[in-house]
Protein backbone atom coordinates (compact mmCIF):
# COMPACT_ATOMS: atom_id res chain seq x y z
CA UNK A 1 0.00 0.00 0.00
CA UNK A 2 2.71 2.49 0.76
CA UNK A 3 4.26 1.58 -2.56
CA UNK A 4 1.17 2.83 -4.30
CA UNK A 5 1.37 6.11 -2.06
CA UNK A 6 4.85 6.82 -3.38
CA UNK A 7 3.96 6.40 -6.83
CA UNK A 8 0.46 8.14 -6.72
CA UNK A 9 2.82 10.93 -4.97
CA UNK A 10 5.43 10.87 -7.16
CA UNK A 11 2.57 11.05 -10.33
CA UNK A 12 1.45 14.42 -9.10
CA UNK A 13 5.18 15.70 -8.95
CA UNK A 14 5.69 14.62 -12.35
CA UNK A 15 2.81 16.14 -13.53
CA UNK A 16 3.69 19.47 -11.67
CA UNK A 17 6.45 19.79 -12.77
CA UNK A 18 4.94 19.11 -16.37
CA UNK A 19 3.06 22.18 -15.85
CA UNK A 20 5.73 24.11 -14.94
CA UNK A 21 7.77 23.11 -17.78
CA UNK A 22 5.18 24.30 -19.93
CA UNK A 23 4.29 27.79 -18.34
CA UNK A 24 7.65 28.07 -18.81
CA UNK A 25 8.44 27.77 -22.71
CA UNK A 26 4.68 28.79 -23.33
CA UNK A 27 6.08 31.95 -22.12
CA UNK A 28 9.42 32.33 -23.63
CA UNK A 29 8.34 30.92 -26.81
CA UNK A 30 4.31 31.35 -27.16
CA UNK A 31 1.66 28.64 -26.82
CA UNK A 32 1.20 28.42 -30.70
CA UNK A 33 5.34 28.31 -30.79
CA UNK A 34 6.02 25.74 -28.05
CA UNK A 35 5.14 22.17 -29.08
CA UNK A 36 4.55 19.19 -26.76
CA UNK A 37 7.91 17.74 -28.07
CA UNK A 38 9.55 20.73 -27.17
CA UNK A 39 7.96 20.53 -23.32
CA UNK A 40 8.80 17.09 -22.86
CA UNK A 41 12.66 17.34 -23.84
CA UNK A 42 12.77 20.07 -21.48
CA UNK A 43 11.30 17.70 -19.03
CA UNK A 44 13.76 14.71 -20.13
CA UNK A 45 10.57 12.63 -20.39
CA UNK A 46 9.09 10.94 -23.55
CA UNK A 47 6.18 12.68 -25.01
CA UNK A 48 4.08 9.46 -24.53
CA UNK A 49 4.20 10.40 -20.61
CA UNK A 50 3.48 13.79 -21.28
CA UNK A 51 0.19 12.96 -23.51
CA UNK A 52 -0.40 10.22 -20.12
CA UNK A 53 -1.10 13.18 -18.05
CA UNK A 54 -2.46 15.41 -20.46
CA UNK A 55 -4.57 14.45 -23.68
CA UNK A 56 -3.87 17.52 -25.66
CA UNK A 57 -1.40 20.68 -25.56
CA UNK A 58 -4.92 22.94 -24.84
CA UNK A 59 -5.89 20.12 -21.51
CA UNK A 60 -1.61 21.27 -20.93
CA UNK A 61 -2.84 25.08 -21.11
CA UNK A 62 -5.76 24.24 -19.03
CA UNK A 63 -3.86 22.45 -16.17
CA UNK A 64 -1.20 25.24 -16.25
CA UNK A 65 -3.66 27.46 -15.52
CA UNK A 66 -5.83 26.33 -13.27
CA UNK A 67 -2.56 25.07 -11.44
CA UNK A 68 -1.22 28.69 -11.43
CA UNK A 69 -4.51 30.82 -11.14
CA UNK A 70 -6.33 32.65 -8.22
CA UNK A 71 -9.23 30.14 -8.03
CA UNK A 72 -7.92 28.26 -5.42
CA UNK A 73 -7.15 31.19 -3.45
CA UNK A 74 -10.11 32.66 -4.35
CA UNK A 75 -12.37 29.86 -3.29
CA UNK A 76 -10.92 29.65 0.26
CA UNK A 77 -11.42 33.43 1.00
CA UNK A 78 -14.86 32.75 0.06
CA UNK A 79 -14.99 30.12 2.69
CA UNK A 80 -15.12 32.29 5.74
CA UNK A 81 -17.00 32.73 9.05
CA UNK A 82 -20.06 34.72 8.55
CA UNK A 83 -18.68 37.27 11.15
CA UNK A 84 -16.63 38.64 8.07
CA UNK A 85 -18.26 41.72 6.63
CA UNK A 86 -18.92 41.73 2.95
CA UNK A 87 -16.40 44.58 2.57
CA UNK A 88 -13.66 43.14 4.31
CA UNK A 89 -13.84 39.94 2.04
CA UNK A 90 -13.52 41.73 -1.11
CA UNK A 91 -11.05 43.74 0.08
CA UNK A 92 -9.20 40.63 0.42
CA UNK A 93 -9.95 39.72 -2.83
CA UNK A 94 -8.59 42.28 -4.28
CA UNK A 95 -5.74 42.79 -2.73
CA UNK A 96 -4.69 39.05 -2.67
CA UNK A 97 -5.75 38.78 -7.08
CA UNK A 98 -3.72 41.91 -7.13
CA UNK A 99 -0.90 40.53 -5.42
CA UNK A 100 -0.77 37.15 -6.89
CA UNK A 101 -1.47 38.77 -10.65
CA UNK A 102 2.63 40.55 -9.37
CA UNK A 103 3.95 37.19 -8.54
CA UNK A 104 2.60 35.37 -11.98
CA UNK A 105 2.74 38.45 -14.44
CA UNK A 106 3.92 36.08 -16.97
CA UNK A 107 1.08 33.75 -17.20
CA UNK A 108 -1.46 36.73 -16.69
CA UNK A 109 0.51 38.42 -19.87
CA UNK A 110 0.73 35.23 -21.64
CA UNK A 111 -3.06 34.34 -21.64
CA UNK A 112 -4.27 37.62 -22.47
CA UNK A 113 -2.09 38.08 -25.09
CA UNK A 114 -1.91 34.41 -26.53
CA UNK A 115 -6.26 34.70 -25.94
CA UNK A 116 -6.01 37.41 -29.13
CA UNK A 117 -5.38 34.83 -31.52
CA UNK A 118 -5.57 31.67 -30.51
CA UNK A 119 -9.54 30.43 -29.90
CA UNK A 120 -8.07 27.49 -27.59
CA UNK A 121 -6.30 29.87 -25.17
CA UNK A 122 -9.34 32.24 -25.39
CA UNK A 123 -11.95 29.58 -23.96
CA UNK A 124 -9.11 28.32 -21.43
CA UNK A 125 -9.18 32.11 -19.99
CA UNK A 126 -12.60 32.28 -20.13
CA UNK A 127 -13.80 29.18 -18.98
CA UNK A 128 -11.50 30.23 -15.56
CA UNK A 129 -12.28 34.17 -15.70
CA UNK A 130 -16.13 32.82 -15.37
CA UNK A 131 -15.57 29.92 -12.62
CA UNK A 132 -13.90 32.90 -10.69
CA UNK A 133 -16.79 35.38 -11.44
CA UNK A 134 -19.40 32.48 -10.54
CA UNK A 135 -17.85 31.43 -7.04
CA UNK A 136 -17.66 35.51 -5.94
CA UNK A 137 -21.27 35.89 -7.35
CA UNK A 138 -22.49 32.86 -5.19
CA UNK A 139 -20.28 34.60 -2.04
CA UNK A 140 -22.11 38.06 -2.59
CA UNK A 141 -25.07 36.07 -3.28
CA UNK A 142 -25.46 34.56 0.55
CA UNK A 143 -24.26 38.23 1.94
CA UNK A 144 -27.83 39.42 -0.01
CA UNK A 145 -29.67 36.60 1.52
CA UNK A 146 -28.03 37.84 5.12
CA UNK A 147 -29.43 41.02 4.41
CA UNK A 148 -25.97 42.61 4.58
CA UNK A 149 -26.36 43.72 0.76
CA UNK A 150 -29.69 44.50 -1.11
CA UNK A 151 -30.19 42.83 -4.21
CA UNK A 152 -28.06 43.40 -7.01
CA UNK A 153 -26.89 41.87 -10.32
CA UNK A 154 -23.99 39.73 -8.24
CA UNK A 155 -22.30 38.51 -11.39
CA UNK A 156 -21.58 41.92 -12.76
CA UNK A 157 -20.46 42.96 -8.99
CA UNK A 158 -18.22 40.07 -8.92
CA UNK A 159 -16.66 40.69 -12.87
CA UNK A 160 -16.54 44.33 -12.07
CA UNK A 161 -14.44 43.81 -9.15
CA UNK A 162 -11.76 41.05 -10.72
CA UNK A 163 -11.93 43.50 -13.70
CA UNK A 164 -10.98 45.71 -12.48
CA UNK A 165 -7.93 44.64 -10.35
CA UNK A 166 -6.47 43.16 -13.45
CA UNK A 167 -7.09 46.04 -15.86
CA UNK A 168 -5.40 47.91 -13.28
CA UNK A 169 -2.50 45.77 -13.52
CA UNK A 170 -2.42 45.04 -17.35
CA UNK A 171 -2.29 48.86 -17.88
CA UNK A 172 0.44 48.98 -15.34
CA UNK A 173 -0.92 51.59 -13.36
CA UNK A 174 0.61 52.65 -10.35
CA UNK A 175 -1.88 53.16 -8.19
CA UNK A 176 -3.76 50.09 -6.10
CA UNK A 177 -7.01 52.04 -4.70
CA UNK A 178 -8.27 48.24 -3.67
CA UNK A 179 -9.70 49.89 -0.23
CA UNK A 180 -11.34 52.82 -2.18
CA UNK A 181 -12.63 50.60 -5.39
CA UNK A 182 -14.47 48.23 -2.38
CA UNK A 183 -16.00 51.23 -0.74
CA UNK A 184 -17.33 52.68 -4.24
CA UNK A 185 -18.55 49.14 -4.80
CA UNK A 186 -20.42 48.79 -1.83
CA UNK A 187 -21.71 52.49 -1.28
CA UNK A 188 -24.07 51.22 -4.11
CA UNK A 189 -24.92 47.88 -3.32
CA UNK A 190 -24.77 47.93 1.12
CA UNK A 191 -28.31 47.40 2.54
CA UNK A 192 -26.71 49.46 5.31
CA UNK A 193 -24.93 52.46 4.14
CA UNK A 194 -22.78 54.17 6.90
Amino acid sequence: MQAKSSRQQQAIVRREHLVDTALALFSQQGYDATSIKQIAAAEGVAVGLLYHYFPSKSELLRAVWERHSFLPELRALLLVEHGETAACVLQKVAERFSAMIDRKESLFRLMVRESQSNSEVADCLHAIVEEGITALGAYLETRVELGELRPHNTALTARMLLGTVLTTHLARLPIRPWVELVTQLLHGISAHPN
